[in-house]
């Protein structure tokens, strides 16, 4: 049991596990560091200085928050009385899918004509879309794209980062993450300087795409072709098809146009079902974590298979 306990699958299943049950205060996650991102970014872009420069400005910012960030958690490593108790107390940190559930179930429940406004004002934190004029329908749908969109940055793509290179990966990943959704693109002043992080952002992500989507796509081998094409046209393609999937498994529609800091973008519409519902947004969020949670059974079951055969 020793042995199990320090492998990188347990780790990975104790920590995915204590996330679940444990509630964790909102200002001890990493998602805290948002507006401190935010505000960084807003003191290095130049307004001034051309597309090439913002860019750079980007990247150099990019590498100013990764190095020492890295460095620290080596040296605090190396110090540690216990490296798998270590790695998992910091990859619990970096794992953030409960806010998640919380925001579907709170969703389901005041997403009504009757209590619209209040679920507005809920969820206006979690988008970086214009929240004021969504109705019901396009509340369940904004919600339902943000619970797979973070859960892919904040849950699984940390356990995949953990997987191929340690707490180092883990951390990588997640601060990617949380650049990327500080220095938005979708934010007119971060549209260049953003793009680093953006970029990087999506190459990680497409191997945890990938790995979630696999388990839709094999059951939808006949249309895969169409809708991987239709999943294609999103902004961000791998994320396009990965939801693509999902509302071809639940018989819904998301996409469609939205308002980003007062300017209407047309976004492709995906699927062909009903209009999402206020239960959606669980829905989808239940589907990607299980597959997430089926890859770490999988990964536990091979640990233990390779031990008792070692």
């Amino acid at each position: 049991m020793t042995a199990l306990a320090s492998t990188m699958a347990a780790i990975m299943v104790g920590a995915a596990l204590l996330e679940a049950l444990l509630p964790w205060p909102a200002r001890f996650r990493p998602g805290a560091a948002v507006p401190l991102l935010t505000r960084l970014g807003q003191k290095v872009y130049r307004p001034d200085g051309t597309p090439r420069q913002q860019s750079q400005a980007g990247l150099l910012a990019l590498l100013v928050v990764w190095v020492p960030c890295a460095a620290g958690l080596w040296a605090v490593r190396n110090l540690s009385l216990s490296e798998p108790l270590f790695d998992l107390l910091f990859l619990l940190l970096m794992l953030e899918s409960r806010p998640l559930r919380e925001l579907a179930r709170g969703s389901c429940a005041l997403a009504t004509q009757e209590t619209l406004v209040v679920a507005r004002l809920q969820v206006a934190p979690w988008l970086k879309r214009e929240t004021g004029k969504l109705s019901v329908m396009g509340l369940n749908k904004a919600v339902s794209e943000t619970c797979v969109l973070r859960l892919v940055g904040q849950w699984a793509a940390p356990l995949l980062g953990f997987a191929l290179a340690g707490v180092q990966g883990a951390l990588l990943w997640r601060l990617v993450q949380l650049m990327n959704q500080s220095w938005s693109r979708k934010d007119p002043a971060f549209d260049h300087f953003g793009r680093a992080a953006s970029a990087l952002y999506q190459g990680l992500n497409a191997s945890v795409i990938l790995l979630l989507a696999l388990p839709l796509l094999a059951s939808r081998l006949k249309q895969a072709a169409q809708l991987l094409r239709s999943g294609a046209l999103w902004p961000y393609p791998a994320m396009g098809m990965l939801l693509t999937l999902l509302v071809d498994k639940c018989r819904i529609r998301l996409g469609g146009p939205r308002y980003y800091q007062g300017t209407l973008q047309r976004w492709p519409i995906l699927g062909s079902g009903d209009d999402p519902d206020g239960e959606s947004p669980r829905k989808v969020l239940n589907i990607l974590q299980g597959i997430g949670w089926g890859w770490l059974m999988l990964a536990l079951l091979v640990t233990v298979a390779g031990l008792v055969h070692g």
